[in-house]
């Protein structure tokens, strides 16, 4: 290695400068570069991303491409995404390209909203998700027997129990009951014994006779 010194005639003290190795790895991921060089379409991203499943580390990497490389990619690509990162415990990931999916004027499937609710409530951000629901307009814009985001508000209201914020959890709860939701019995069961288990015997047994109604 060449060493270069030179001296400071102000100052009166040598510098000895250092050349920078070449070896030094570059900064920017080989695989970003790699995705340049062979310029992918977007489709071809498109389809990847719908091709990654629930591998979201490959998943990830497709996305930081799409993102650094500024391709439009299909809303449904991005949703597929999001699935991937919420079942892989990505809640973060997940839920800032839903964000970026709703910016776009995109209004996510009830399915990918299903998912990003149940990476929220597996990660213990019940609160989080349940907020999430409550900006798509609420039970009334999602009752009914087809189905909609019911799954949804189920895994919210037993995730909120689960965290011992029974009230919340008892709130929605009574308000799927009177948009006429379908409540599954696991979220009754959870609901209840989460109750008992805080000493709050009255409101299990409300949860309870509730359950019985049906």
């Amino acid at each position: 290695m060449n060493v270069q010194v030179r001296r400071c005639s102000q100052l009166g003290r040598t510098e000895t400068k250092v050349p920078r190795c070449p070896c030094r790895r570059p900064l920017v991921r080989p695989q970003i570069v790699a995705a340049a060089a062979a310029q992918r379409t977007a489709e071809e991203y498109s389809q990847l991303l719908l091709s990654s499943g629930d591998d979201w580390t490959k998943t990830l990497e497709l996305i930081t491409e799409v993102n650094v490389l500024r391709i439009d990619v299909e809303p449904r690509a991005l949703e597929s995404a999001v699935v991937s990162l919420a079942s892989g415990g990505q809640w973060q990931r997940a839920e800032a390209l839903y964000r970026q999916l709703q910016s776009r004027g995109h209004t996510p499937s009830s399915g990918t909203t299903t998912a990003l609710v149940a990476g929220l409530a597996g990660s213990q951000q019940g609160q989080r998700a349940a907020s999430l629901l409550g900006e798509l307009g609420g039970l009334g814009a999602h009752g009914g027997t087809d189905g909609g985001l019911g799954p949804a508000y189920n895994l919210v209201t037993r995730a909120l129990a689960r965290q011992g914020l029974l009230d919340e959890a008892y709130d929605i709860l009574t308000r799927m009951m009177k948009a006429e939701m379908l409540v599954e019995a696991s979220t009754f069961t959870c609901v209840a014994s989460s109750c008992m288990n805080a000493e709050r015997t009255e409101l299990a047994e409300e949860v309870l006779e509730m359950r019985d109604y049906l």
